[in-house]
């Protein structure tokens, strides 16, 4: 018995839907094994390494996006376990341009000295590096920065603090040091002129 039209169309959208389906799993899969492939950890040990891909994932994630679109290529981001300038002064990070005008290579540095930088710092370096290789790709301007606040916490922790006020307005003590107050003020009474009264003595 031929199939009926409806059951021909069924088959051939179930098959172009898992067609499509296989494909965008394909290249979600390759896009994330480029993105893996492109860091490599040659520093630290394991729980170091795991706290230093956990700072960068998030970093790699959205500016890598943003260099693909305008061009830039970062073959990969290696973090070593120190590095040195031109002067033999240690560095936090470089940038190398390989052959390609859009092709570069991120190094980072694990340790500054003899300390072990923290997974933030190193991924701070990183994020300052690749932001201004999007700057320098987009022709991006800076129409405006806002420094951080000179002495703000100081201002804030150096405050008196204020005492707490009644309902007229006025400053209310504590209730141990209303009661010791009460209990240690001596209010001294005077003689009276006439001397003592009901044969009170003084």
């Amino acid at each position: 018995m031929p199939p009926y039209p409806g059951d021909l169309a069924k088959v051939v959208l179930t098959a172009i839907g898992a067609l499509v389906l296989g494909i965008v799993i394909s290249r979600l899969f390759n896009w994330y094994r480029l993105r893996a492939l492109r860091l490599c950890l040659l520093t630290g040990t394991h729980p170091q390494r795991a706290a230093l891909s956990v700072a960068l994932a998030p970093v790699i994630r959205e500016f890598l996006r943003l260099l693909d679109k305008t061009g830039q290529q970062v073959r990969a981001i290696v973090v070593v376990p120190t590095l040195s300038g031109n002067d033999g002064e240690p560095i936090v990070a470089e940038v190398e341009q390989l052959g390609g005008a859009s092709s570069f290579i991120v190094r980072l540095a694990h340790r500054l000295g003899g300390t072990i930088r923290q997974p933030d710092d190193v991924a701070g370096a990183l994020a300052e590096d690749l932001l201004y290789l999007y700057r320098h790709a987009a022709s991006v301007t800076v129409v405006r920065q806002t420094p951080a606040a000179a002495g703000q916490d100081g201002s804030v922790h150096g405050a008196p603090a204020r005492k707490p006020t009644g309902r007229n307005g006025l400053a209310t003590l504590p209730r141990n040091a209303a009661q010791n107050e009460a209990e240690e003020t001596v209010v001294p009474f005077r003689n009276s002129p006439l001397g003592p009264r009901n044969g009170q003595s003084s």
